[in-house]
């Protein structure tokens, strides 16, 4: 490797972050390195590469660029530029942003950046002041784009970071949907409020809580900015946070067009999502694709499950429970095609079954001679892959009918690593897989004097005293206790499995 190391700058879950000098080039540079346990995983180092040759065709004033890659002790590594300035993040804390003025010039150079990466696919999926550095030149630049994608991988989504960090997370984000561009103008606005007041209106003292906030937000509520701001700028803030992604601007690149307009009145009068009006609507935009949208209007919102987002620090109030729910008898017969090994010739089949639990043996349609029934149970919920095909969301309503031999099942929560097994199904017999992440976990408790917000490894966790123990996967992390009228307090612990580790701190001396 041609670069030589200077200073370890962030140790994180995901990757190590280093300062280091190119000799070749002459200039300094970051260099993000996966971890050794999460690179010895093949799918994640392939997807880790993808996102950084795809970051690093970006090309704009307002991202910070990716420059090659490389590898660090055997260890695949991004080679950034290195940005000499400041964190939006410590700048909001310094108190020096809360400005309208200041705002804007946020909102511009972010839209300039996403549209950057939004108009060649890649969603950044955790916009928030700590990943916007301002320059000496006061250039807003968005860092880790691409990377945060990564998320979605769940062995890098500890302490139930689910997808990006609470606070500024999308209504999408939390229950579990598809992201897209829209997501990160979701966050961008929370993050714009930040910026102008000082307040993260989504805080809370747990995930849960910063959830239930983001879910029953309503943009009415923005209204009171318009005294520290424009009534003009609070529409546009309504227009990046409507709860309904359907209702924000279609995409970063509307977005900006609107706020750069010289009629900020014009520019924000988006025409209301009626029926009347989606002819003049799609016409205006050109695009069936947005047409398509408006008239998603009027299919129901999915119900929201309160599983998805349930904090990693919490056991008690997991879903423990294995049971599938009972079909009405309408429904007890459900016609299921087997699944497959890559190997096995293609075939059709009129098997059936009822749904495991909910009929008695003898109301049981049993599966032809060459398949076997597998009931499949985690705790708590996870999403369920067999043979890498996408089978659904525990509980699952009925056994799944494959063919004998062997199979993979995979097991993916987001707050832990993943559970893969190995099942061997018998022809004409029933067996079970069961998925338990919590037998893979450790426990942390904090005992403070006098409080402190906790963060791990950098991410804002809960404020002591703590309810219960922190959750969280084997592994050694760093533990800063921040409270604002003493220095912080730095430790290093290790976590293992079924193991509760203590920290007692008091703070000591004033600032």
């Amino acid at each position: 490797m041609q670069y030589t190391i200077e200073e370890k700058i962030q140790e994180g879950v995901f990757t190590s972050v280093y300062r280091a000098y190119d000799p070749v080039l002459q200039r300094r540079v970051l260099l993000k390195v996966l971890h050794k346990h999460h690179a010895a995983d093949p799918d994640l180092h392939q997807r880790f590469m993808r996102e950084a040759q795809a970051c690093a065709a970006l090309r704009s004033e307002y991202i910070v660029q990716v420059y090659a890659l490389t590898d660090y002790e055997d260890c695949p590594a991004i080679v950034m530029e290195f940005v000499e300035g400041t964190s939006l993040k410590q700048l909001i804390s310094d108190g020096s942003t809360h400005t309208f003025k200041y705002a804007q010039t946020v909102a511009l150079h972010a839209l300039r950046g996403l549209v950057a990466a939004h108009e060649r696919g890649i969603v950044h999926r955790d916009i928030k002041p700590g990943n916007i550095l301002c320059t000496n030149n006061n250039i807003f630049k968005i860092t880790d784009f691409g990377l945060a994608s990564l998320a979605t991988v769940p062995s890098i989504t500890s302490q139930g970071m689910v997808l990006g960090t609470p606070a500024y997370m999308s209504p999408e984000q939390i229950r579990h949907e598809d992201i897209d561009q829209r997501s990160d103008l979701f966050s961008l606005g929370a993050t714009l409020i930040e910026v102008l007041t000082g307040e993260r209106i989504f805080e809370g003292t747990s995930y849960s809580d910063c959830a239930k906030k983001i879910l029953t937000f309503h943009t009415e509520s923005l209204d009171r900015l318009a005294e520290q701001s424009s009534v003009e700028f609070v529409k546009f803030l309504k227009l990046l946070m409507a709860p309904n992604r359907i209702d924000r601007f279609a995409g970063s690149r509307d977005a900006l067009l609107a706020f750069s307009h010289k009629d900020p009145d014009v520019a924000m009068n988006v025409p209301p999502r009626s029926a009347s009006s989606t002819r003049r609507y799609a016409v205006l935009f050109g695009s069936a694709a947005l047409f398509i949208a408006v008239l998603l209007l009027f299919v129901p919102s999915n119900i929201f499950d309160a599983r998805k987002i349930l904090p990693a620090k919490a056991p008690s109030i997991l879903d423990t429970s294995s049971a599938s729910p009972a079909l009405n008898t309408t429904e007890k017969i459900v016609k299921e095609l087997p699944l497959r090994g890559t190997n096995d010739p293609p075939q059709t089949s009129s098997h059936t079954m009822s749904n495991a639990g909910s009929t008695s043996a003898n109301e049981r349609i049993h599966p032809a001679p060459d398949s076997g029934s597998v009931t499949i149970t985690s705790t708590p919920w996870a999403k369920i892959y067999v043979d890498n095909k996408y089978i659904g969301e525990t509980p699952l309503s009925k056994p799944l009918i494959l063919a004998a031999g062997r199979h993979s099942v995979l097991f993916v929560h987001p707050s832990f690593d993943p559970i893969m097994q190995t099942i061997n199904v018998l022809p004409l017999r029933e067996i079970s897989a069961r998925g338990n992440f919590l037998d893979r976990i450790g426990y942390l408790n904090c005992l403070v004097t006098p409080w402190a917000e906790v963060y791990i490894d950098d991410h804002y966790i809960d404020t002591t005293p703590l309810e219960k123990p922190i959750m969280l996967p084997p592994g050694k992390y760093q533990v800063r206790f921040k409270n604002a009228s003493f220095q912080d307090i730095v430790r290093e612990v290790m976590v293992r499995s079924k193991d509760t580790t203590s920290i007692s701190i008091a703070f000591k001396g004033q600032k």
